[in-house]
C-alpha cells in the first residue's frame, strides 16, 4: 500500500513536469508573453492610436503583403523544392541588409533568400547591382511587409531555417517612438521565429536603439522578454550583434540624423567653390564600422554553431570626432578629386561627448572579427559611390494591360529604354497569368482580375470625394453620352473595354501612394507592352519645363495614353483623370455634352488636362505597337507587313509604325528587329 501510493505520487509528479515543458513549448504560453510585452510598450507610448492598431488582427494594414509570393502555410515565401539553407532577411532593403543579401548570394540561389520590408526607409535600388542585375528576384523573393503587426509577421516568418532580424523604425521628430516600434518589431519576430520553428535567429541591433531609454525599467522588461521567450528552450540559437555608425555605399545620404558619414560626404561633393556650410557641431567622438565587416560580423555569427546568449559589440577600436572626420573627408576629396575645401566650424557650450572603447577582445576571440577596412578607405568607397549616384536619376516604367506584344517587343523596352535610364519596371495587369518571360522581369508586379464590369472602382472613387454626398451615383450619367469612354460599365453599352483604362489608373495612384514611390522616383512613365522600339528612346532627363511628354502622332482629337512621361511632381495630377470625371460629375458631364467629335479617352484626357493647366510636349518617336500571333484585341487586328511577318508580327497603326521608323533612320527592318531575338535581358545576377 505504502509503496502504491508513493509510486501514484511519483507518477503525477513526473506528469506534471512533462506537462509543464509542453505548455513551456506551446504556442499558448508564448502568445501570453507576447501580449504581456506589448502592453509595456503600449504603456510606455500611452494614446499612441496608430501603434496599438498594430496589435489588432483585424485592423487594415498599410503592408499586408497581399503582393507576396506565399505559396502555402507551411513554406511561406518560399516553394516546396526550394533547398536548405533558406535565410529570411527583415530590412534587407536597408544598408546593412542589402549588403547581406548580396554577400548571402554569392554563396546562395536568390530562390534560397527572402527579403521582408516595409521600404520606410529601405530602398529596391540598393538589392540592385551597379550593371543593372539584381540580388534576387523582387517579386517573388521580395514582400513588402509591416512587421510592427505580430499577425503579419507570424504569417510571413515562416518556411526557413534561419532568420537574420535588421529591421528597424526611424524617425527624425520622434525619436521614443521609433524606439519602441523597433522593439515590437524584434518581439514579433521573435515571436514568428519561435511559434515557426526557425531555429537559428542572428538580430542586428544599431547603436541608437541600445541608447536610447537604456535606463528605464521598461527597457529592462524588454530584454527580459528575450530571456522569457527564447533563451529558456534550448533548441533555439540566437546570436546578438551591435552595430554603430555603420556607413558605405548604398547609405542614405540625405538625412543627417539617420546617417552622419553619407551626409557630411555629400555636403563636401556639393559645395560651393571650396566652401563648405559653417556648422553648428557638438565635438562629438565615434567609431565607424563600414558596412561590409558589419556584414562580416553578421556572417561570423551566423556560421557559429552556437549563439544564445551571445552578444558581439561590433566596433573598430577607433574613435574619430566630427572634426576631424569632416577634415578627413575634405583631404580624401582633395587628393582623390582634386578639390579643395575650406569650413569653419561653431561649437556648442555642451561637453565634448565620447565613446567609451570598451575591450572588444571577446568580440575577436569568440567570433574572429576584425575590422578590414580602415576609415580612409571606407570614406573613399562611399564618396566614390555617391559621387556617382548622387544625380544619377530614377525612372521607374509602368506598364498597363495584358502581356501583349511577345518577346522581341519586352527585350526592345528593355534594351532601348529600361537599360539605358537604370529604370525599374512595374506592370499593373488584369491578366492573371502568374508565370512568363515579362512576369519575372519585373520589380512590381500588381494583379487585378479581369471583371465583367468596373463600376466598383468608380464607387470607390465617389467615397473619396469631398463632396460625396451630392455627387452619388452621378457618375452613371456619363452612360447617356455617346462614346466609347464607359465601356466595361456594368449599365452603359459602349463598345470598348475603356473603363478598365481608367480604373486602373486610379487603382495605380493608391499603389504609388501606398509604396511611397514619389518619393523614391523622379521620372515615371506608363506604356504598354506591346510597343516595339527600334532605337534610343528620347532623352527625357534634361528636359527643364515641367511638361507632360509623349512621342507624336495617333492621338484622336486628344492626347494619346499609349505612352507618357512626367517628373514625379507632376504624376499624380497627369493620371488623375478619373477621380476628376467621378468627382465633378455636373462639370464634366455637361462640358462633355458640348463636345462634337467621338467622346474616347485621349480626347478626354486632353479636356481635363486643359483645365488643370498642365501643358504637353512632344518627342520623336521611337516605337511603335505591334500584335504579336495570339494577342488579344478590342480594336486594330494589325496590318501585314513583309518585313515583320518573318517575326509572326502585324502593325497596329501604321502612322505610328512610319514615325518610329523614319526617326530611327531603320531601313532594313529584318536587322534592325533580328538582334532582340537573342537579346540577354539578365535580371537577377
Amino acid at each position: 500500500m505504502f509503496n502504491t501510493k508513493y509510486i501514484c505520487l511519483f507518477i503525477l509528479i513526473i506528469i506534471a513536469i512533462i506537462t509543464s515543458i509542453f505548455y513551456l513549448k506551446s504556442p499558448i504560453y508564448y502568445q501570453q508573453i507576447l501580449l504581456q510585452y506589448q502592453q509595456i510598450i503600449i504603456n510606455q507610448l500611452q494614446s499612441n492610436v496608430y501603434v496599438e492598431s498594430f496589435l489588432l488582427e483585424n485592423q487594415h494594414i498599410l503592408h499586408d503583403g497581399s503582393d507576396c509570393t506565399y505559396y502555402d502555410d507551411k513554406n511561406g515565401l518560399f516553394h516546396r523544392t526550394t533547398k536548405y539553407p533558406r535565410f529570411i532577411v527583415t530590412g534587407g532593403a536597408g544598408l546593412i541588409g542589402s549588403h547581406l543579401v548580396k554577400r548571402l548570394r554569392q554563396q546562395y540561389d536568390a530562390t534560397q533568400i527572402k527579403v521582408l520590408d516595409n521600404l520606410s526607409h529601405g530602398r529596391l535600388h540598393n538589392l540592385q547591382y551597379e550593371d543593372g542585375t539584381w540580388a534576387i528576384s523582387t517579386t517573388r523573393d521580395f514582400c513588402l511587409v509591416d512587421l510592427r503587426n505580430h499577425h503579419i509577421a507570424l504569417k510571413y516568418m515562416r518556411g526557413a531555417d534561419v532568420c537574420f532580424h535588421l529591421a528597424n523604425s526611424f524617425s527624425t521628430t520622434n525619436h521614443s517612438s521609433a524606439f519602441y516600434e523597433t522593439i515590437l518589431m524584434k518581439i514579433n519576430v521573435l515571436y514568428a521565429t519561435k511559434l515557426n520553428k526557425i531555429s537559428k535567429i542572428i538580430l542586428g541591433e544599431t547603436i541608437s536603439s541600445i541608447k536610447l531609454n537604456s535606463s528605464s525599467s521598461s527597457n529592462e522588461k524588454i530584454i527580459q522578454y528575450q530571456n522569457d521567450l527564447l533563451l529558456r528552450s534550448p533548441d533555439f540559437n540566437i546570436g546578438t550583434v551591435r552595430f554603430q555608425n555603420v556607413y558605405g555605399p548604398y547609405c542614405d545620404f540625405t538625412d543627417v540624423n539617420e546617417q552622419v558619414m553619407g551626409w557630411l560626404i555629400e555636403k563636401v561633393l556639393n559645395s560651393v567653390n571650396g566652401h563648405l556650410p559653417t556648422w553648428k557641431l557638438k565635438e562629438e567622438y565615434h567609431d565607424f564600422i563600414y558596412v561590409d565587416d558589419a556584414v562580416d560580423s553578421l556572417m561570423l555569427t551566423y556560421e557559429q554553431k552556437k549563439n544564445k546568449k551571445r552578444v558581439f559589440d561590433i566596433k573598430s577600436g577607433r574613435t574619430t570626432s566630427l572634426t576631424e572626420l569632416i577634415q578627413m573627408i575634405s583631404n580624401i576629396a582633395k587628393e582623390k578629386l582634386g578639390r579643395k575645401f575650406e569650413s569653419e566650424y561653431n561649437y556648442t557650450p555642451d561637453e565634448i561627448i565620447g565613446e567609451q572603447n570598451d575591450d572588444k577582445s571577446h568580440v575577436h576571440r569568440n567570433l574572429k572579427w576584425r575590422a578590414k577596412v580602415k576609415l580612409e578607405e571606407g570614406i573613399w568607397r562611399t564618396m566614390s559611390w555617391i559621387s556617382k549616384n548622387q544625380k544619377k536619376p530614377r525612372v521607374l516604367v509602368t506598364i498597363f494591360g495584358q502581356a501583349r506584344g511577345g518577346r522581341l517587343a519586352w527585350n526592345s523596352l528593355h534594351k532601348f529604354l529600361l537599360h539605358p535610364f537604370n529604370a525599374h519596371l512595374a506592370w499593373y495587369t488584369t491578366h492573371l497569368e502568374t508565370s512568363s518571360y515579362l512576369h519575372d522581369r519585373v520589380q512590381y508586379l500588381w494583379m487585378e482580375p479581369n471583371h465583367d464590369a468596373w463600376d466598383f472602382v468608380y464607387e470607390m472613387i465617389a467615397n473619396t470625394c469631398n463632396n460625396n454626398n451630392n455627387i452619388v451615383g452621378k457618375w452613371k450619367n456619363y452612360c447617356k453620352l455617346s462614346g466609347l469612354f464607359m465601356g466595361g460599365i456594368e449599365t452603359c453599352k459602349q463598345n470598348s473595354r475603356t473603363a478598365v483604362l481608367f480604373s486602373l489608373r486610379w487603382l495605380l495612384q493608391q499603389k504609388i501612394n501606398k509604396l511611397q514611390l514619389l518619393e523614391k522616383y523622379d521620372w515615371f512613365i506608363i506604356t504598354r507592352a506591346d510597343e516595339l522600339h527600334l532605337c534610343d528612346h528620347y532623352d527625357f532627363i534634361n528636359m527643364i519645363r515641367d511638361d507632360i511628354q509623349l512621342p507624336t502622332d495617333e492621338h484622336y482629337n486628344g492626347w494619346s495614353d499609349r505612352h507618357l512621361i512626367t517628373r514625379s511632381s507632376m504624376f499624380m495630377k497627369m493620371i488623375n483623370i478619373t477621380t476628376e470625371l467621378v468627382c465633378n460629375p455636373d462639370y464634366w458631364f455637361s462640358r462633355l455634352e458640348q463636345v462634337e467629335y467621338e467622346l474616347n479617352i485621349e480626347l478626354i484626357q486632353k479636356l481635363i488636362w486643359e483645365k488643370m493647366k498642365l501643358t504637353v510636349s512632344e518627342f520623336p518617336r521611337s516605337m511603335f505597337t505591334v500584335r504579336s500571333k495570339g494577342d488579344p484585341t478590342s480594336w486594330s487586328q494589325g496590318e501585314f507587313h513583309p518585313e515583320l511577318s518573318s517575326f509572326d508580327l502585324t502593325v497596329k497603326y501604321p502612322m505610328e509604325f512610319e514615325s518610329s521608323r523614319k526617326h530611327c533612320q531603320t531601313m532594313d527592318l529584318k536587322k534592325a528587329i533580328e538582334p532582340l531575338r537573342h537579346y540577354e535581358w539578365k535580371i537577377v545576377k
